[in-house]
């Protein structure tokens, strides 16, 4: 019986480990789909080509001083629907939206901190020839 009860703590034990050490990790994930995928994600850029896409991808930015910086954004997509989102303090706001056709360039207002910003790339259905790429740059003074 003892041994049994025994068995039966260090399952749980090991159950309850296992399910703590999964849990840890990046807030968001990536899940897609592609064909003829290119990718880069170095600290403070990011980019990502592919033939065909759908699903969700993640890339993930180190603002790694106190300096102030803005997302400096381009994207090109032949045909789909996809939108892309940014998460600075655990707040998922919208970046911008491409159509089939679309060509997208821009940069966001200025971030402060030593924190991490999340980009999410979000494709409703299969997206075909799409070109995303984000870089942190120092903001203007």
């Amino acid at each position: 019986m003892k041994k049994f009860a025994r068995v039966i703590i260090i399952s749980a034990v090991i159950l309850v480990l296992c399910l703590t050490l999964c849990a840890c990790g990046n807030k968001y994930k990536s899940h897609y789909k592609a064909f003829l995928m290119t990718e880069s994600n170095t600290s403070n850029s990011a980019s990502v080509s592919f033939d065909t896409f759908s699903g969700v991808y993640v890339a993930k930015l180190n603002n790694s001083g106190n300096d102030k910086v803005v997302i400096s954004y381009n994207a090109k997509l032949e045909e789909g629907n996809i939108k892309v989102y940014y998460d600075f303090d655990d707040e998922k706001l919208s970046l911008f939206e491409i159509r089939t056709d679309g060509n997208v360039e821009g940069k966001t207002e200025a971030f402060t901190g030593n924190k991490i910003i999340y980009v999410i790339i979000e494709a409703d259905d299969e997206c075909s020839a799409g070109s995303f790429s984000f870089a942190l740059e120092k903001a203007p003074q």
